[in-house]
């Protein structure tokens, strides 16, 4: 378990992250090559055209077949009862060592390939995709497994909080139609989703736009493959949103219903569940300072009984939270939802607070300040 923290992006680890993606895109693409490219024997029996190998081009280290050399050839290919036609072949579909044979081809117009028995793919082909994977999900289960395991250490804070500001709840329109609202920390905004799927799909309008221009045919497919990945950006970014894996059994979830709210991390794990009657108060505190904002949701129970029946909110009791390289003090009587919210989760909770007890709700901003005494807010403070 972790305290909520907000930092500045870490550049190293989005270039790893972006040299591991393109790793990835370009590896699938090879793979995909290599089985497609490798063929059995001829099929027996009667062809349905024959070509005849004119000339053959290689490409390679880097091309429409991801990374790798291949073949590619012209040919004069002749249908049973039809003309001969030049037709460019793909992929090692034909070689030099077919110049001077009639090859068995099956196809029509200008697409023809290699009559065989069977595209074979390589034996070992499997195995490091296998490895590949279960390293994956190996190193994914323990990173989730250390940081469930990973205990509230109540650090001493180096900084204070300015005199926290009460701001107005604003007005919410509409409300949740089912009886609870479902919140990852993480939430995005659309604002965010369409700034990095617009960037990747003006990537990919400039990609298929210099594919234009290509005279060579491979090249001229391989561009029309990476602007096609870049131009699907708002269907396979979703996969990496909260909106679609938060429901799954990995993600974190503040859940506000009609009964009260619970908090759920991985493995739907419910670490507490309080009603409304246990609470005199939910509180937001926004902390702006040298450009970051942190988001932390608090919750206030009603009485001491409620901390006596509810012994699992023990380490949740006043946590601090990270802001930058700063430590900031926890709330003085207080539970903290242990993540940073994003401000798109956060109006996710203000819609639900003013959709079940917008009467217990509250949101405040403060600042961040060196030397200055504690500031604890008290409940009704304004």
């Amino acid at each position: 378990m972790t305290i909520p923290s907000v930092g500045r992006p870490q550049q190293v680890r989005t270039v790893v992250i972006a040299v591991l993606a393109v790793l990835f895109v370009v590896g699938s693409w090879t793979g995909v090559a290599w089985v497609t490219t490798s063929h059995g024997p001829l099929r027996d029996g009667p062809p349905v055209a024959v070509a005849h190998a004119k000339s053959c081009e290689r490409l390679g280290p880097l091309s429409i077949g991801g990374i790798g050399f291949y073949w590619i050839c012209v040919a004069d290919v002749t249908p049973v009862g039809g003309e001969t036609r030049t037709v460019r072949f793909g992929l090692d579909e034909l070689t030099p060592d077919d110049f001077g044979k009639a090859v068995p081809v099956v196809g029509w117009d200008t697409e023809f390939r290699r009559d065989v028995v069977k595209r074979k793919m390589p034996p070992w082909l499997p195995a490091p995709v296998a490895v590949v994977l279960l390293v994956s999900l190996g190193w994914a289960e323990r990173r989730r497994l250390k940081r469930l395991r990973r205990p509230v250490v109540q650090l001493p804070a180096d900084v204070q909080l300015t005199t926290p500001v009460q701001v107005p709840n604003p007005s919410v329109a509409g409300g949740y139609r089912r009886g609870a609202a479902v919140i990852s920390p993480a939430e995005w905004s659309q604002r965010k989703y369409w700034r990095i799927a617009g960037a990747a799909m003006a990537v990919g309008v400039v990609v298929g736009a210099l594919a234009l221009t290509v005279d060579d045919p491979e090249g001229r497919k391989a561009l029309f493959v990476l602007a096609g990945f870049g131009l699907a950006a708002p269907a396979w970014l979703i996969s990496c949103t909260p909106r679609w894996y938060r429901k799954s059994a990995y993600s974190a979830q503040l859940t506000v219903s009609a009964e009260g709210i619970s908090w759920k991390r991985r493995r739907r794990e419910e670490l507490f569940a309080l009603a409304w009657a246990d609470l005199a108060e939910v509180r937001v505190l926004a902390v702006t300072h040298d450009g970051l904002t942190l988001r932390v949701v608090d919750l206030f129970p009603a009485g001491a009984e409620v901390l006596e029946r509810h012994a699992e909110l023990g380490r949740f009791w006043q946590t601090g939270a990270r802001l930058g390289g700063h430590r900031l003090p926890g709330e003085s009587g207080a539970v903290r939802v242990p993540e940073a919210f994003s401000e798109a989760a956060i109006g996710q909770v203000r819609q639900a607070m003013a959709m079940f007890r917008p009467d217990l709700y509250r949101e405040f901003a403060a600042g961040v300040v060196a030397g200055a005494p504690p500031t604890p807010i008290t409940r009704g403070a304004t």
